[in-house]
């Protein structure tokens, strides 16, 4: 409604003006295709002027530019004359949406005197100009450590709203914080070398991925920080800290750690449909007295544990395979990607059960949190006969596609935190 009251008040002024125009004169007439025009949010807006007659030879006609929009700010001009060539008799400029994020604003046109010609009724155009949305970006994170590679995620909201899974890209505007300590490319690097955050079409976060190159003692701290300039402004998280580790060694993990605590438990609970049962017999039974040992030797022993992992776990070799990202969807709702460890255990029962064993290899995913202190263990790699039997088979169903070679590793993880005996 207040559009339409914009709008109709630019035409009453419009028509006080055209009352003034002396219609009298004869020859050649110059005027604006039309009164009025629009400039959109984002789309480019061609505004012609047109003569009655074809011209014989190059006409120039030149124009004022004022009202409260910003030229350079909210738009910008492709030339700052019409030129009409022999033989034609209307010519094209061009006006470009740029930040235009502040409401009410217009462009007034006016076009000058041309020898040999008169101003016709439309001497003048009036371009009431959109807004685009405003975005209010966080990182998802404030703190994060870079192994190998990340991927460093914002959020965007638009008038309070999750801004996400929409049909276009965005890009979202940072820049190195000068209190930066590590260097960019020497300890690390922004792929792509850009300074922009990219979400792409029907995605929720906007991200920029960040890859290690060397550590290097007190140059190992990296902030990026949103910059707020025309559409952008920063929310809560306006920054993160990325610590540059380097990758993950075996060595960090050997040690004795206690005290499994299974957290995933309400995200598994809320990713089963459809069999109510399924979660009946969940690995719960896991006492702070359990306790695993990763030796030097690339073993694991789990002489210590009593517990439900004791149905899952054996005493076995350990080989370290690698580390890369790993979409973490109990972590968080936008399915945050970590650096993870995959370690393959030459033996586990995968059954997860007393009752039925079935041993072979299998793979762990791990990370070291709370600076080395907390060990993750993420059982991923298991068929389960005890508990989860319906998902289970619902994610090894053939009519849904090649079953992946690990069902259970992205919505259905077993992901306990131990603790290091120091």
């Amino acid at each position: 409604m207040r559009k339409i009251l914009f709008v109709f008040s630019l035409l009453v002024s419009l028509s006080l003006l055209w009352a003034c125009s002396d219609d009298d004169d004869k020859g050649p007439t110059l005027s604006f295709g039309r009164p009025i025009y629009i400039l959109k949010a984002v789309d480019s807006l061609a505004v012609e002027v047109m003569v009655s007659e074809p011209v014989t030879e190059v006409v120039r006609v030149p124009f004022t530019v004022e009202g409260s929009a910003v030229e350079g700010e909210d738009y910008t001009l492709s030339a700052r004359e019409f030129t009409i060539q022999p033989g034609q008799m209307i010519d094209t400029i061009h006006v470009k949406p740029k930040d235009n994020v502040v409401g009410r604003r217009e462009i007034r046109l006016s076009l000058q005197e041309v020898p040999g010609y008169r101003l016709w009724n439309n001497r003048w155009a009036m371009i009431p100009v959109e807004t685009k949305d405003l975005f209010t970006g966080s990182f998802t994170q404030t703190s994060m450590d870079l192994k190998n590679e990340i991927v460093v995620s914002a959020g965007m909201k638009v008038a309070g709203e999750d801004y996400m899974y929409k049909r276009e890209e965005l890009r979202v505007p940072f820049e190195i914080d000068p209190e930066s300590t590590a260097v960019e490319g020497e300890h690390y690097e922004i792929v792509g070398g850009g300074r922009e955050l990219y979400m792409g079409v029907m995605k929720a976060t906007a991200d920029v991925t960040v890859r290690f190159l060397k550590k290097e003692e007190g140059k190992d701290k990296v902030i990026l920080r949103l910059v707020e300039e025309g559409r952008f402004e920063a929310g809560t998280n306006g920054f993160v800290v990325i610590n540059v580790n380097g990758p993950t060694r075996y060595e960090e993990f050997v040690g004795t750690w206690i005290s499994p605590n299974l957290i995933s438990v309400d995200f598994i609970k809320s990713m089963v449909w459809g069999h109510p049962n399924d979660c009946d017999n969940l690995p719960l039974n896991n006492p702070a007295t359990d306790k695993i040992v990763f030796g030097a030797a690339n073993t694991l022993n789990v002489d210590g544990v009593y517990g439900d992992l004791a149905k899952y776990l054996r005493n076995c070799d350990v080989i370290y395979k690698g580390e890369e990202p790993e979409q973490l969807w109990d972590q968080d709702a936008y399915g945050i990607k970590r650096d993870v460890v995959t370690l393959e255990l030459s033996k586990a029962n995968v059954n997860y059960s007393a009752a039925n064993v079935t041993e072979r290899p299998a793979i762990i995913l791990v990370r070291l949190l709370s600076k080395g202190k907390v060990l993750e263990f993420r059982v991923v790699d298991y068929e389960p006969t005890d508990f989860l039997t319906g998902t289970y088979k619902d994610q090894m169903n053939p009519g849904w596609g090649d079953p992946p070679q690990y069902p259970m590793r992205e919505l259905y993880p077993l992901v306990f935190r131990f603790t290091k005996v120091e």
